[in-house]
C-alpha cells in the first residue's frame, strides 16, 4: 500500500467512476467537471475551498497521455502481448511516481505525483457515480481501499440501487457513506455534514 499523505487539514474529496468504458463516451469527464463547478462554490468554516482529486485531469501528469489515449494503447498492449508497458503504466496511475527534479539553484528536489491509491487515502470522502452501461473496474478496487481506511463513499444514483452489485453497496454502508438520487441531494448532505458555506 503507497503510504505518502497529503500533510495539511483541507477537506478533499476524490471522485470515483469509470473512465475507460462509459455509456456517455467521455472518459467520465462530464459529470466530474460539472461536480467540480459545484464543489468550487463551497468553503469551509476556515473559508478554504475543498480540494478535488479528479482522474481526468490528473492522468496526464502521470503517464504522459490523455486517459482516452492510454486505454487505446493498453488495447495495442494487450494484443501484441506487452505486459511490461502495461505494468509500467499501470504502476504509475494506482502507484503514482516519485523523481528529482534540478532547481534553479542546481539543488535537487524531490517530486511525488500522488497515484489513484494516494487520491483515496487522503480524501476525507469519495463521490462516485456510474451508469447503467458503464464499465467499472478500478472503482471497485478505491471502494476496497475506501473500506480498509474508512472513508465514506458517496454514490450519486443513476439507477435503482438493487441494479449495484451487492459488495459494493456493502461498502458504501460499512464506511458511513450513503446513496443519494442526485446531486442535489448530495450536495445539501456534504454541505450540512461538513459544514460547508455556498460562495455567493
Amino acid at each position: 500500500m503507497n503510504k505518502q499523505k497529503v500533510i495539511n487539514d483541507w477537506l478533499k474529496t476524490y471522485l470515483i467512476g469509470p473512465m475507460e468504458d462509459t455509456e456517455a463516451n467521455d472518459g467520465g469527464r462530464g459529470w466530474r467537471a460539472k461536480l467540480r463547478e459545484e464543489l468550487a462554490k463551497r468553503k469551509d468554516v476556515d473559508g478554504r475551498e475543498i480540494y478535488v482529486f479528479d482522474p481526468t485531469l490528473e492522468e496526464q501528469s502521470k503517464i504522459g497521455m490523455e486517459s482516452e489515449e492510454f486505454h487505446k494503447k493498453v488495447q495495442g498492449w494487450l494484443a501484441s502481448g506487452n505486459n511490461d508497458l502495461i505494468a509500467e503504466h499501470g504502476a504509475l496511475i494506482w502507484k503514482g511516481k516519485t523523481y528529482l527534479e534540478k532547481s534553479e539553484e542546481g539543488r535537487a528536489r524531490l517530486i511525488h505525483i500522488l497515484g489513484d491509491v494516494d487520491y483515496v487515502t487522503n480524501s476525507n470522502f469519495l463521490i462516485m457515480r456510474m451508469e447503467p452501461k458503464d464499465r467499472p473496474c478500478g472503482t471497485f478496487m478505491e471502494a476496497g481501499i475506501a473500506l480498509e481506511h474508512n472513508i465514506p463513499i458517496y454514490v450519486i444514483q443513476t439507477m435503482s440501487r438493487t441494479d449495484y452489485p451487492g459488495s459494493f453497496i456493502h461498502a458504501v454502508f460499512a464506511t458511513g457513506g450513503a446513496f443519494f438520487y442526485n446531486e442535489t441531494e448530495l450536495l445539501t448532505y456534504i454541505d450540512k455534514k461538513y459544514k460547508l458555506k455556498v460562495k455567493k
